[in-house]
Protein backbone atom coordinates (compact mmCIF):
# COMPACT_ATOMS: atom_id res chain seq x y z
CA UNK A 1 0.00 0.00 0.00
CA UNK A 2 1.25 3.23 -1.08
CA UNK A 3 1.24 5.82 1.81
CA UNK A 4 3.25 8.85 0.49
CA UNK A 5 2.03 11.93 1.63
CA UNK A 6 2.56 15.02 -0.23
CA UNK A 7 3.89 17.38 1.46
CA UNK A 8 2.45 20.63 3.01
CA UNK A 9 2.35 24.32 1.77
CA UNK A 10 4.77 26.60 3.86
CA UNK A 11 4.33 30.23 3.73
CA UNK A 12 7.09 32.21 5.60
CA UNK A 13 5.94 36.33 6.28
CA UNK A 14 9.40 38.27 6.83
CA UNK A 15 9.23 41.20 8.78
CA UNK A 16 10.59 43.07 11.62
CA UNK A 17 8.11 43.89 14.37
CA UNK A 18 5.54 46.36 13.69
CA UNK A 19 5.53 45.43 10.16
CA UNK A 20 2.06 43.31 10.47
CA UNK A 21 3.29 40.19 10.17
CA UNK A 22 2.09 38.08 13.03
CA UNK A 23 -1.53 39.89 12.55
CA UNK A 24 -1.84 38.45 9.35
CA UNK A 25 -0.56 35.13 9.72
CA UNK A 26 -2.99 34.92 12.66
CA UNK A 27 -6.18 36.11 10.66
CA UNK A 28 -4.63 33.70 7.52
CA UNK A 29 -5.16 30.56 10.15
CA UNK A 30 -8.06 31.47 11.05
CA UNK A 31 -9.61 32.54 8.51
CA UNK A 32 -8.80 29.29 5.71
CA UNK A 33 -11.01 27.16 4.88
CA UNK A 34 -8.15 24.21 5.13
CA UNK A 35 -5.93 23.32 7.93
CA UNK A 36 -3.39 25.48 8.50
CA UNK A 37 -0.64 25.32 11.59
CA UNK A 38 0.33 28.78 12.86
CA UNK A 39 3.97 29.07 14.35
CA UNK A 40 6.71 32.38 14.77
CA UNK A 41 9.53 33.63 15.74
CA UNK A 42 7.68 35.58 19.01
CA UNK A 43 6.27 31.69 19.93
CA UNK A 44 9.80 29.99 19.49
CA UNK A 45 11.92 33.03 21.46
CA UNK A 46 8.50 33.74 24.12
CA UNK A 47 7.71 30.29 24.81
CA UNK A 48 10.10 27.78 23.64
CA UNK A 49 13.71 29.30 24.56
CA UNK A 50 14.32 29.18 28.05
CA UNK A 51 14.52 32.89 28.73
CA UNK A 52 18.38 32.92 30.65
CA UNK A 53 19.81 31.85 27.16
CA UNK A 54 17.40 34.65 25.25
CA UNK A 55 18.64 38.25 24.60
CA UNK A 56 17.64 39.23 27.51
CA UNK A 57 19.22 36.75 29.63
CA UNK A 58 22.39 36.31 31.67
CA UNK A 59 23.39 33.14 29.31
CA UNK A 60 22.81 34.96 26.43
CA UNK A 61 26.02 34.42 24.53
CA UNK A 62 25.65 30.97 24.76
CA UNK A 63 21.93 31.96 22.62
CA UNK A 64 20.78 34.65 21.00
CA UNK A 65 23.05 37.65 22.77
CA UNK A 66 22.46 41.54 22.09
CA UNK A 67 25.54 43.59 21.76
CA UNK A 68 26.07 46.77 20.39
CA UNK A 69 26.84 47.17 16.59
CA UNK A 70 30.00 49.54 17.66
CA UNK A 71 31.96 48.18 20.34
CA UNK A 72 33.34 51.69 20.83
CA UNK A 73 29.70 52.98 21.42
CA UNK A 74 28.26 50.54 24.40
CA UNK A 75 25.10 52.66 24.71
CA UNK A 76 24.47 52.94 20.98
CA UNK A 77 22.38 50.41 18.47
CA UNK A 78 22.32 46.96 18.91
CA UNK A 79 22.76 43.72 16.67
CA UNK A 80 22.35 40.05 17.23
CA UNK A 81 24.80 37.41 17.35
CA UNK A 82 24.57 33.41 18.17
CA UNK A 83 26.06 31.50 20.32
CA UNK A 84 27.11 27.62 19.65
CA UNK A 85 23.21 27.19 21.45
CA UNK A 86 21.40 29.97 19.33
CA UNK A 87 22.34 28.12 15.69
CA UNK A 88 21.36 24.65 16.63
CA UNK A 89 18.40 25.98 18.18
CA UNK A 90 17.19 27.87 15.09
CA UNK A 91 18.11 24.98 13.41
CA UNK A 92 15.36 23.13 15.27
CA UNK A 93 12.86 25.22 14.82
CA UNK A 94 13.40 24.79 10.77
CA UNK A 95 13.62 21.84 10.72
CA UNK A 96 10.18 21.45 12.91
CA UNK A 97 8.69 23.68 9.98
CA UNK A 98 10.03 21.29 7.56
CA UNK A 99 9.03 18.20 9.03
CA UNK A 100 5.31 20.08 9.75
CA UNK A 101 5.66 19.84 5.68
CA UNK A 102 6.61 16.58 5.20
CA UNK A 103 3.86 14.82 6.95
CA UNK A 104 1.48 16.60 5.06
CA UNK A 105 0.46 19.61 6.81
CA UNK A 106 0.29 23.46 5.71
CA UNK A 107 2.09 25.65 7.93
CA UNK A 108 2.23 29.65 8.35
CA UNK A 109 4.88 31.10 10.18
CA UNK A 110 6.14 34.72 10.80
CA UNK A 111 10.04 35.01 11.08
CA UNK A 112 13.00 37.32 10.86
CA UNK A 113 15.12 36.29 7.82
CA UNK A 114 18.41 37.45 9.32
CA UNK A 115 21.40 37.29 6.78
CA UNK A 116 23.73 37.53 9.85
CA UNK A 117 23.26 35.42 11.90
CA UNK A 118 22.77 32.89 8.85
CA UNK A 119 18.66 32.61 9.60
CA UNK A 120 17.78 32.71 6.48
CA UNK A 121 20.76 30.67 4.49
CA UNK A 122 19.78 27.81 7.44
CA UNK A 123 16.13 27.92 6.33
CA UNK A 124 16.61 28.21 2.69
CA UNK A 125 18.90 24.71 2.83
CA UNK A 126 16.57 23.06 5.32
CA UNK A 127 13.34 23.69 3.85
CA UNK A 128 14.87 22.62 0.13
CA UNK A 129 12.72 20.69 -1.86
CA UNK A 130 9.44 21.65 -0.09
CA UNK A 131 6.57 24.32 -1.43
CA UNK A 132 7.43 27.27 -0.12
CA UNK A 133 6.00 30.60 -0.42
CA UNK A 134 7.97 33.91 0.99
CA UNK A 135 6.28 36.41 1.70
CA UNK A 136 8.04 40.05 2.69
CA UNK A 137 5.88 42.94 4.72
CA UNK A 138 7.69 45.80 4.54
CA UNK A 139 6.26 49.58 5.42
CA UNK A 140 8.77 52.63 5.78
CA UNK A 141 10.75 52.73 8.94
CA UNK A 142 9.16 55.88 10.28
CA UNK A 143 5.81 54.22 10.19
CA UNK A 144 7.13 51.35 12.07
CA UNK A 145 8.39 53.91 14.53
CA UNK A 146 5.15 55.32 15.20
CA UNK A 147 3.41 51.54 15.49
CA UNK A 148 6.19 50.87 17.95
CA UNK A 149 5.47 53.78 19.85
CA UNK A 150 1.70 53.33 19.98
CA UNK A 151 1.66 49.76 20.80
CA UNK A 152 0.53 48.30 24.60
CA UNK A 153 3.60 46.17 25.44
CA UNK A 154 2.23 42.48 25.24
CA UNK A 155 5.53 40.99 25.58
CA UNK A 156 6.42 38.46 28.43
CA UNK A 157 8.34 39.87 31.01
CA UNK A 158 10.81 37.83 32.42
CA UNK A 159 10.57 40.27 36.56
CA UNK A 160 13.06 36.93 37.55
CA UNK A 161 15.79 37.98 35.33
CA UNK A 162 15.65 41.66 34.63
CA UNK A 163 14.39 42.80 38.00
CA UNK A 164 11.16 44.98 39.00
CA UNK A 165 12.05 47.69 36.13
CA UNK A 166 12.17 44.69 33.35
CA UNK A 167 9.74 46.36 31.03
CA UNK A 168 11.80 49.56 30.57
CA UNK A 169 15.31 47.78 30.26
CA UNK A 170 12.94 45.47 27.56
CA UNK A 171 11.71 48.30 25.71
CA UNK A 172 15.18 50.66 25.56
CA UNK A 173 17.14 47.10 24.15
CA UNK A 174 13.91 46.40 21.47
CA UNK A 175 14.64 50.52 20.76
CA UNK A 176 18.29 49.93 20.16
CA UNK A 177 18.00 46.83 18.14
CA UNK A 178 15.33 48.48 15.64
CA UNK A 179 17.60 50.05 13.37
CA UNK A 180 19.30 46.92 13.14
CA UNK A 181 16.73 44.63 12.48
CA UNK A 182 15.05 46.66 9.62
CA UNK A 183 18.53 46.92 8.11
CA UNK A 184 19.34 43.10 8.15
CA UNK A 185 15.48 41.33 7.97
CA UNK A 186 15.06 43.78 4.98
CA UNK A 187 18.64 42.69 3.30
CA UNK A 188 17.85 39.84 1.14
CA UNK A 189 15.86 41.21 -2.11
CA UNK A 190 14.56 37.80 -3.01
CA UNK A 191 10.87 37.20 -2.52
CA UNK A 192 7.68 35.88 -3.95
CA UNK A 193 5.54 38.91 -2.43
CA UNK A 194 6.48 42.41 -1.17
CA UNK A 195 3.66 44.35 0.83
CA UNK A 196 3.83 47.38 1.98
CA UNK A 197 1.61 46.92 5.40
CA UNK A 198 1.12 51.16 5.43
CA UNK A 199 -0.89 50.94 2.31
CA UNK A 200 -2.72 47.94 2.60
CA UNK A 201 -4.92 46.54 6.20
CA UNK A 202 -4.30 43.14 7.39
CA UNK A 203 -7.25 42.11 5.64
CA UNK A 204 -5.88 43.03 2.31
CA UNK A 205 -2.59 41.42 3.05
CA UNK A 206 -4.76 38.22 3.72
CA UNK A 207 -6.45 38.58 0.46
CA UNK A 208 -2.96 39.42 -1.34
CA UNK A 209 -1.15 36.44 0.04
CA UNK A 210 -4.12 33.48 -0.36
CA UNK A 211 -4.54 34.89 -4.47
CA UNK A 212 -0.45 34.39 -5.11
CA UNK A 213 -0.87 30.77 -3.15
CA UNK A 214 -3.55 29.95 -5.55
CA UNK A 215 -0.56 30.36 -8.51
CA UNK A 216 1.11 27.59 -7.01
CA UNK A 217 4.35 27.51 -4.56
CA UNK A 218 6.72 30.40 -4.99
CA UNK A 219 10.65 30.53 -6.56
CA UNK A 220 11.96 32.36 -4.23
CA UNK A 221 13.59 29.56 -1.91
CA UNK A 222 15.25 27.68 -5.47
CA UNK A 223 16.73 31.02 -6.37
CA UNK A 224 18.23 31.57 -2.70
CA UNK A 225 19.19 28.00 -2.19
CA UNK A 226 21.23 28.48 -6.05
CA UNK A 227 22.73 31.55 -5.06
CA UNK A 228 24.10 29.68 -1.79
CA UNK A 229 25.31 26.81 -4.05
CA UNK A 230 26.96 28.94 -6.24
CA UNK A 231 29.00 30.90 -3.59
CA UNK A 232 29.62 27.89 -1.62
CA UNK A 233 30.99 26.21 -5.23
CA UNK A 234 32.96 29.87 -5.48
CA UNK A 235 34.75 29.65 -1.95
Amino acid sequence: MNTATSPGQIVIVNGTSGSGKSTACERFAREASDYWLLYGIDHFMANSVPPRFGHHGPCADQGVHAHPVDPADPDGPLRWSFGPLGHRMFGVFHEWIASTSRAGLNIIVDHLLLTDPPVLSDLVRRLAGLPVLLVTLKPPFEVLERRIAERTFDKKVPTELLGSDAVRKMNDRLNRLRPWFYEEVYRNPVTDLEIDTSRHDPAQVVAMIAERLAQGPGDAFPRLLAQLNAQQAGA
